[in-house]
C-alpha cells in the first residue's frame, strides 16, 4: 500500500504538487514555494512566507480537491500566481 498519492503538473510557469496521505494533504505551488495544507492538527491553512513556516493563515475549505481546483483556475485564469488574490480566494 502507497503511503501517499502525488499528483505533479505544470501550468504557466508554475509546478503544482498535489499530495494525499493517509491523514493529511498538501498543495505546493514551485518556485514560489507556497505551501496550502491541513497538517499540525489544524485544519486548512496556506504558509505565505517560504522562509518562515510558522506563518500561516487559515483557509476556509480542509478539502485537497476543493482547494486545488482553487488553486488551479486562479492559476489558470491569472497565467501566473497573485497570492494576495489567491488568499482572497481560498478564504472565501
Amino acid at each position: 500500500m502507497k503511503n501517499k498519492d502525488q499528483i505533479t503538473i505544470e501550468l504557466h510557469g508554475k509546478i503544482l504538487y498535489k499530495v494525499k496521505y493517509k491523514i493529511n494533504w498538501s498543495i505546493v505551488i514551485i518556485p514560489d514555494n507556497i505551501l496550502i495544507d491541513d497538517y499540525h492538527g489544524r485544519k486548512g491553512h496556506i504558509h505565505t512566507d517560504p522562509k518562515n513556516h510558522l506563518i500561516r493563515e487559515p483557509i476556509k475549505c480542509n478539502d485537497l480537491e476543493t482547494n486545488y481546483k482553487i488553486v488551479y483556475t486562479h492559476i489558470e485564469n491569472n497565467k501566473g500566481l497573485k497570492l494576495k488574490s489567491l488568499i482572497k480566494e481560498l478564504k472565501e
